[in-house]
């Protein structure tokens, strides 16, 4: 696993979503962009979900706070 996320979680993202979990990053470039708190009981930590507008389509991410970087989960 690296800082940033686990390579095998990336393989299953690309394979379901087409698009890397580092795409995640780009959500935050968008001026607009929303960050919830997505706590789910079952999750065991608090996640969040990034929601940000690239090229004309929005877009969602799931990720924890590693410090002060976001670890994506899903995008």
């Amino acid at each position: 696993m690296t800082a940033r996320f686990d390579p095998a979680k990336d393989a299953v993202n690309q394979a379901k979503h087409g698009l890397s979990l580092a795409f995640g990053d780009v959500l935050f470039e968008d001026g607009a962009h929303m960050i919830l708190s997505s706590m789910r009981e079952i999750d065991g930590e608090e996640r969040f979900k990034a929601i940000g507008q690239v090229a004309g389509k929005l877009y969602t991410g799931v990720f924890v706070w590693r410090g002060d970087l976001p670890c994506f989960i899903s995008v």
